[in-house]
């Protein structure tokens, strides 16, 4: 076998499966990943909240269902 061979096998190799801390450090990552990722209902109902400058934009830009003037495509049933 050469040196190149040799090299190649060896870098090729998965040496994650004589590991002793393997399964501990997958586990620790699992679970600082669902710390991270976990929300309660009231912090993901506060998240989905406009902010007043949020109210205002869609105030400004109104409704053009309740705009008496112009006809929409429910008056036409």
């Amino acid at each position: 076998m050469t040196d190149e061979i040799l090299e190649k096998n060896l870098k090729s190799f998965d040496y994650s499966v004589f590991s002793k801390v393997k399964d501990s450090l997958y586990e620790e990552l699992l679970q600082k990943h669902r710390r991270n990722n976990f929300k309660s209902l009231s912090q993901k109902l506060a998240a989905s909240r406009l902010s007043f400058d949020e109210l205002d934009y869609l105030a400004a830009a109104g409704n053009p269902f309740l705009n008496k003037d112009k006809k929409n495509s429910y008056d036409e049933h």
